[in-house]
Parts: C-alpha cells; structure tokens; sequence
C-alpha cells in the first residue's frame, strides 16, 4: 500500500511541476514574427526563421518616366533556413519579371539572384528587442531589358551588408533595417543605399489561433557613383539595376497588414506610393503581397 501512495505522489508532484513549467512558458514573454511587406529585396527582419515566402508584386510606372509609363509585374520565391538559433541562411532576391512600357519594347525575364547569412548578435525577448546582422552577394544571373538597355544581369553583381533589430512595447512593435548594396563594377551598375522601418500592432491577437497586425511601412532609396551606361535619370530602387546616369534620392510610404492563420502560416499585402515628387521616376504606385510558410 505504502509504495502505491508513494507512486501516486510522484505522479502527482511530476504534473504539478509540468503544470507549472508549461505556465512559465505561455507567461513567458514573445516576440511576433511579423515581417516588412514592402521592400521585400533588402528589408530583410532580423528574426532567424526557416520558411519559404511566395511573393507577387504590381508596379505602376507614371507617365513622366523614360519609359513613358506603363507597368511591371513580380513573382518570386524567397527562402530561409535556420543554421542554428542565431544563424540562418537567406535567399532574398529571384524570381520572373513581365515589363511592360509604354516608349519601349516590353520584356520579360528573371531577375538577379542573391543570397547569404545573417546572424542574431542580440536576442533578448524579454526586453521586446532583437539585433541582427547580414551580408550577401547578388549574382548577375537575370536576363531583363527595357528597350536596348539590360537592367538584370549586367556587371559583376552586388556585394551587400545590412543591420535590422527589432523592438516591441506590448502590443506595438517597430522594424527597423539600413542596408549597404555595392555594384561590384561601378561602370555598369551604381550602388545603393537603403533605409525601411515599420510599425505595426496586434489586432485580435490569438483571434482563431491567429491574428491580425495593421502596419505602415516606410523605405528610403538613395543611389550614388551612378555608371551613366544609359542616360535614365532615376534608380531602379529595390529589383532593378538601371545603370543611370543621375537619381535622386526616393522616399515611399505604405499602409497594409498581416494576418496570420496560425504559428506556421501568414499572409500580408501592402500599397506603396513615393512619398518624394515621383515626376521623372520610376514608380507611381506598387501593390506587393505575400505568404510566408514556416518550418
């Protein structure tokens, strides 16, 4: 009788301590994983994931550009793998391209490939932050004109660092990521400076094992050592390497969401307009939207 109460006790004491571990971990303080929709080539998060990431862009080009207008669209896949914790290998940049102009022969073709590491130097959930650091290399593997200039697959491709943290106060969270993007032959390609930051806030949190995180995105693109290879006179921002020969400096702002289904599976979506006087540049207006499928 005595070693069945003794039993009995331990079982009892075992669940109690599961119990309570189990409370400990719910209570325990997280991070949403709720990454930039916009800008999807460099405003890379600094969480440390293993998913795929289907992305389908629209980009309107205005009237005022070279091109006298018209439009291009984006499908891509970007994928990443998580190394370790704090390691993970990234391929942020591929995908298949439909331009269409309105001065020039339309095209259509793939774009660059990039891909490289990055790594959480800071990861401290219970203090709502998170530091990471990245760099990767763009290959010039795509086959994309707009009339007679190639704007993928030009020069030696594109050595790029970047930095991206994280910080969140309840149920506010801001993104925030500075990229470095250096064409290896600066007579074909000019380089790239590249700002994002994003706010969102948790809606309806846990609402059907999912949620829903309303967000305003904003990206800066500033071009510098411009090649002069075509006589353009803007950049060609985040997917396309127009080799210049001048550019100005490029704000835009979107508004869009996130809903997540469950842990695994989000989906967002986002318009974005330029900020900064859009005559003489290459975006009027752009729709990006996005699945992103953890493992």
């Amino acid at each position: 009788m005595l070693p069945t109460r003794g039993l009995l006790a331990a079982l009892v004491g075992a669940a109690a301590c599961s119990t309570a571990a189990l409370a400990e971990d719910a209570a325990a303080p997280k991070l949403r994983y709720i990454p930039p929709v916009t800008n999807p080539t460099f405003a890379e998060s600094p969480f440390i994931t293993t998913e795929v990431r289907p992305i389908v862009i629209y980009h309107d080009i205005p009237d005022t550009f070279a091109t006298a207008g018209n439009s291009g669209k984006v499908i891509a896949l970007q994928a990443r793998y998580a190394i370790t914790d704090r390691l993970a290998l990234i391929a942020t940049k591929d995908g298949y391209a439909d331009m269409d102009y309105g001065a020039l022969k339309g095209d259509s073709g793939f774009l660059n490939i990039a891909a490289g590491l990055k790594y959480a130097i800071i990861d401290d959930p219970a203090a709502g932050h998170m530091l990471t650091l990245g760099a990767r290399y763009e290959f010039p593997s795509g086959d994309l004109n707009a009339g007679p200039f190639k704007i993928q697959g030009d020069g030696d491709g594109f050595a790029n660092v970047f930095v991206s943290g994280v910080q969140q106060w309840g149920n506010f969270q801001v993104q925030a990521s500075g990229n470095a993007h250096i064409a290896i032959d600066d007579d074909a390609d000019s380089s790239l400076l590249v700002g994002s930051l994003q706010v969102n806030y948790a809606v309806l949190e846990n609402f059907l094992l999912g949620g829903f995180y309303p967000l305003v995105e904003l990206n800066v693109f500033h071009h510098f050592n411009e090649p002069g290879r075509t006589p353009l006179t803007a950049g060609g921002y985040d997917v396309l390497t127009l080799g210049e020969t001048s550019s100005n400096t490029v704000v835009s702002g979107a508004v869009g969401f996130r809903m997540k289904i469950n842990e695994t599976v989000q989906f967002g979506a986002a318009v974005e307009v330029p900020i900064t006087d859009k005559d003489g540049e290459a975006t009027n207006w752009r729709a990006t939207a996005d699945a992103i499928i953890r493992f």
